[in-house]
């Protein structure tokens, strides 16, 4: 890992390649070193406030996680999987509102984007629209080829929401949304994991 003092002689490119792989060898300071470096330049990118947020995320930093999640999409408001994050650290954080709200443009990707069904089933959860919600993620994790880890995530939130349903009996799946409860919120906060790289 370099110095401080090299990193500033290094290109917005560079920086992000060097977390992209510090993140990838579960080497979290040098990731957010490189890309603290980053994010406070003038030509700042907004996959840079992306990574920083995944990063934070992690290392359960949750509220500095949200802020550069809104900055990268404030820089560039078609950074889809960010717009995806962020959904769903509004939802870990059970403020539906606002995870409905930044989740809704997902809905104008292309027919067949992944992202999309994934924001249509996290929308229907808010809802609490269980059937809608399962059926998008399933749809979701069958046509995303090019992020799979998110398959992961999401496969971890539909087994949740089926545990909820199965093993708590009808009052208490009636009494505990998936997104309301401890084990869904821990559920919604592991889509973090393995995602940093994208």
């Amino acid at each position: 890992m370099p110095r401080t003092a090299d990193l500033a002689t290094l290109d917005q490119d560079e920086l992000f390649q060097l977390a992209v792989n510090a993140s990838q060898g579960g080497d979290s300071a040098s990731a957010i070193a490189c890309l603290k470096q980053a994010v406070a330049r003038d030509d700042a990118t907004a996959k840079a406030h992306y990574l920083l947020g995944a990063e934070y995320a992690q290392i359960r930093m949750y509220e500095r996680a949200v802020e550069l999640m809104a900055s990268a999409l404030a820089l560039d408001p078609t950074l889809s999987v960010a717009r995806l994050q962020l959904g769903l650290l509004w939802l870990a954080a059970a403020d539906t509102d606002r995870a409905a709200s930044v989740l809704a443009p997902l809905a104008e990707l292309p027919e067949g984007e992944p992202l999309r069904y994934f924001g249509a089933g996290l929308c229907h959860l808010i809802g609490d629209r269980i059937a809608e919600a399962r059926a998008h993620l399933e749809l979701g994790i069958a046509r995303n080829t090019a992020i799979l880890p998110l398959n992961v995530d999401m496969r971890r939130i539909l087994d949740e929401m089926a545990r909820l349903a199965a093993g708590q009996g009808a009052a208490a799946a009636d009494s505990t949304k998936a997104h309301e409860s401890e084990d869904g919120r821990h559920i919604l906060l592991s889509a973090y994991t393995g995602n940093t790289s994208h």
